[in-house]
């Protein structure tokens, strides 16, 4: 019989389900991108340490601090896409056209812009009590072009998109509060 090599600590802290996918000019804008597949927040950064020759390291720090958040977008809507890639295409909406039989449109151009206008990035899990366990990154922009695979005729997948978004440091925010914020209503554990 195996042993267990420890137990739960605090279950309230396991997380379930998937996570609905913001993104705005600011946080009181943000747009659900509607259905996803693989959302996932990744930290990294690069190590730093200054080293001596006779006692080690001295110091040791990170630069190059990101966080990125991902996933496979179900839902490609122009709209929404012209405002996750933050400014570097044109979006517009056609009218209908009954008397030419042409139907409402809507078209994402792109080409020759190329800086982009940062983004707020959430995402937000909930559990069966409607807690929230929410990542939010503050300065982030598009890492990848757009790459919609279209699936055989016969499946069940519709075709997706993969979209990342790279946070890098918002550098108006206080030092320590930089790049994003953690707010967890699910995992509160209790003082004793």
């Amino acid at each position: 019989m195996a042993r267990n090599m420890t137990t739960v600590q605090h279950a309230n802290s396991i997380r379930f389900g998937s996570a609905k996918f913001e993104v705005g000019e600011t946080e009181e804008t943000l747009v659900d991108l509607g259905a996803m597949r693989g959302i996932a927040f990744e930290e990294s950064w690069d190590e730093r340490q200054v080293m001596s020759d006779n006692a080690g390291v001295i110091s040791a720090g990170i630069s190059n601090h990101q966080a990125k958040i991902s996933g496979d977008l179900m839902e490609i809507n122009l709209k929404n896409l012209s405002i996750l890639r933050g400014g570097i295409d044109k979006y517009s909406e056609i009218p209908a056209d009954s008397q030419a039989g042409k139907k409402a449109a809507v078209k994402l151009l792109t080409g020759g812009l190329s800086t982009f206008s940062p983004r707020v990035v959430r995402i937000t899990n909930y559990n069966d009590k409607g807690e929230e366990f929410r990542i939010t990154v503050f300065k982030a922009n598009s890492a990848t072009g757009l790459n919609i695979s279209f699936p055989e005729a016969d499946g069940e997948d519709p075709a997706m998109t993969p979209i990342e978004m790279t946070g890098t440091l918002d550098t108006s925010k206080a030092v320590g509060e930089q790049l994003f914020e953690i707010y967890d209503e699910q995992g509160i554990v209790p003082t004793v």
